[in-house]
């Protein structure tokens, strides 16, 4: 990966709905040479996908919450269920198996406290693998950004 492909990544990042001639012109190539770089770029796998990012007020969804969860069992099976159970709802955006105090750390959007009680008790808690949860709600957003940092090399 080159200095052109970074430059390329990182106008993607910041609008990835942007055509290939827009792009060229922004970092000085043509529209061709942007397009086999982007395709060469998805082919290695530096590119996953290209998504539109939805905005979770305008949705309608007013909560979000980092829920540490501690499993009350690592036997294989309800470590299964759990991640199953897990990635089957939507309002999890983010499950990372984690260091530390607790085994996981989601992220969770709900429409209000209501919804979100509902899914804590009802989906979360009470199946018999989770041993406690720690919940911090968000009350203001200080910075959020999908964009990672490029190397310079």
């Amino acid at each position: 990966m080159d200095q052109l492909d970074r430059q390329i990544l990182a106008q993607l990042q910041s609008d990835s709905s942007r055509s290939h001639a827009e792009l060229a012109e922004a970092v000085n190539l043509s529209a061709s040479q942007v397009s086999r770089r982007i395709a060469r770029l998805q082919a290695d796998g530096v590119i996953r996908r290209q998504v539109a990012l939805l905005d979770e007020q305008a949705l309608g969804l007013q909560v979000e919450a980092f829920v540490a969860v501690a499993m009350a069992s690592y036997a294989p099976e309800a470590v299964r269920r759990f991640h199953e159970r897990i990635s089957a709802l939507p309002e999890v955006l983010d499950c990372c198996a984690t260091t530390g105090d607790s085994d996981y750390l989601l992220r969770v959007v709900a429409r209000d406290l209501r919804a979100y009680s509902a899914l804590m008790n009802e989906q979360i808690l009470g199946h018999g693998d989770v041993a406690s949860v720690r919940s911090s709600v968000v009350l203001d957003r200080v910075k959020q950004t999908t964009q990672l940092p490029l190397p310079a090399r």
